[in-house]
């Protein structure tokens, strides 16, 4: 089994990410800055670094270059991940001994994912031509039985994904609306068992859709966590007043986290 290093210092695309590689069958370890990403490469022997470049402690061009300059990580392949997509970057990456270059906005986690499966591939000559057609080593995931049905009611894509990979690898089901208009409006046509809600959102409200999911007897019982930037009583004295369940504050919840509260809440249902 391939083993991934992700140097990302944002905790939640680290998380992201390695739910993702995890899926398509990859050992993989996370180091939050420069230096734990430097001490994690020649500690581990990582099959594959993925580096950003904008980190704390250490920067990721410095890192690249210790790990070239060490004869134990001088082989490590090492493909810079960054938001820095301009040519002196990327032509500065590779002058620093990248083995490629990805640029993070321009990728969802399963396109990267692609990406890493083709690095670990071996090409091997179709039969109906000279085409040569990549074979992927990393091992298929088996689908989990559904536990339970989750609505997120979210409008940040990144939110989404990274929500998406960790409760369907709990073994949830879990439907996504980027508003709450049409989050109330698959909440009273499907049968969900909890819903997460995000405060902000586009076409409806926070507030607003728990009223409305209070006051419907097909939903009033679903519980309701809040997903929140805010962290003031009075919102969240608001939020249950409404009847919300728990209300999380998204910046301090990893999704981890945001599952063991989810599992606490159906298990008293």
């Amino acid at each position: 089994m391939s083993k991934i290093l992700i140097v990302e210092d944002e905790e939640y695309l680290a998380d992201m990410y390695k739910l993702k590689f995890e899926q398509e069958g990859y050992t993989v370890i996370v180091a939050h800055d420069g230096v734990e990403g430097l001490e994690l490469t020649k500690k581990d022997k990582p099959d594959l670094v993925l580096l950003d470049l904008v980190l704390p402690g250490l920067d990721g061009f410095r890192v690249l270059s210790k790990i070239r300059q060490d004869s134990e990580t001088i082989k490590t392949r090492v493909f810079i991940l960054s938001n820095l997509g301009q040519s002196d970057e990327v032509n500065k990456g590779k002058a620093a001994g990248a083995d490629g270059y990805f640029i993070k906005a321009n990728l969802t986690p399963s396109q990267l994912a692609e990406k890493v499966n083709a690095i670990f591939s071996k090409p091997v000559v179709a039969k109906n031509g000279n085409k040569l057609v990549v074979k992927k080593t990393a091992a298929a995931t088996q689908p989990v039985e559904a536990r339970a049905k989750i609505l997120l009611i979210e409008d940040e894509e990144a939110i989404i994904n990274m929500y998406k990979l960790r409760f369907s690898k709990a073994g949830y089901e879990i439907t996504s609306a980027k508003n709450g208009a049409w989050g109330l409006k698959l909440a009273l046509e499907q049968k969900f068992d909890l819903i997460l809600l995000d405060m902000v959102m586009p076409a409806l409200n926070g507030y607003e859709a728990i009223k409305l999911l209070k006051a419907d007897e097909k939903t009033k019982n679903i519980p309701i966590i809040i997903l929140s930037n805010s962290a003031q009583d009075q919102d969240i004295e608001k939020a249950k007043k409404l009847g919300a369940d728990a209300c999380l504050l998204k910046a301090s919840i990893t999704p981890a986290k945001l599952v063991k509260e989810v599992e606490k809440i159906l298990n008293n249902k």
